[in-house]
């Protein structure tokens, strides 16, 4: 394996629950979508900072050991994960709490069963309903974050990556194996604009920390209360007008040279 994946996917990585016991010293959970029940790679639900800031936060976890990866199904989101976190943008949108992501995952489940319960619609649904925010969004990649299973929560105001993070329609042995061993898995990740780097060239990334920072904890807690202190004074057409403009900039750099 590429020793930027083993460092991404190490045990010992930082976590999105992490953060969000730090960020939140109290926060109520949302549990379960209401219809299929619950998905353990979520952490999702609504709480105060020690600022007195509220917020909504989805955070996706792949898990730390054999165990919590399983029960976690690597952090690839089934159907009831979606709209779990759907719910919670919906309740943000309703009282006006900025909305924090938190991502390290492969994509979303592609099972029989999580197709068989429409995960292409509650990934559009997502998609929709965070593009759509009148409310500051704000996303940070932990690790991995591919395909649209991750886009569903990166259509955000800001987007930030650890240094050494992936963001990207695939992941690298996904886009390895489409091009027919014609490149390495090492080679997928150099071939398109997946790294944290190559994104913020292109504008789609606003800010890249690197994994290494001291405290990176608090680090990352300071930066999420700066970019919502910015985006504060924005109105909600502007959030929207600004999102769109984003992404609309990063495809006018497409194809790459």
């Amino acid at each position: 394996m590429d020793e930027r994946l083993k460092r991404l996917r190490a045990a010992d990585r930082i976590s999105a629950p992490t953060i969000i016991r730090a960020l939140l010293p109290t926060m109520v959970r949302q549990r379960g979508d209401r219809l299929l029940g619950q998905d353990a790679a979520l952490t999702a639900g609504f709480g105060q900072t020690a600022t007195g800031q509220r917020l909504a936060v989805l955070g996706v976890d792949r898990g730390n050991d054999l165990a919590s990866r399983r029960s976690k199904n690597g952090g690839a989101l089934t159907v009831p994960g979606y709209r779990t976190a759907l719910r919670v943008v919906q309740h943000a949108q309703k009282f006006g709490m900025p909305v924090v992501s938190l991502i390290n995952m492969p994509g979303a489940d592609a099972s029989p069963v999580s197709e068989r319960f429409g995960q292409s619609q509650a990934i559009a649904d997502l998609i929709a309903a965070t593009g759509q925010l009148p409310v500051p969004n704000l996303v940070i990649f932990l690790g991995e974050g591919h395909s649209g299973g991750a886009l569903g929560f990166a259509n955000a105001n800001r987007i930030m990556m650890l240094d050494d993070a992936l963001f990207n329609v695939a992941s690298p042995e996904a886009v390895a194996a489409i091009l027919h061993g014609q490149q390495t898995v090492s080679d997928a990740i150099d071939l398109l604009p997946m790294t944290a780097t190559d994104l913020a060239e292109r504008g789609l990334v606003d800010q890249v920390v690197s994994h290494e920072t001291p405290k990176l904890v608090d680090t990352l807690i300071s930066l999420i209360e700066t970019q919502l202190q910015d985006l504060s004074q924005w109105d909600g057409l502007a959030l929207i007008a600004q999102r769109e403009a984003k992404f609309q900039h990063f495809l006018d750099t497409w194809p790459i040279n």
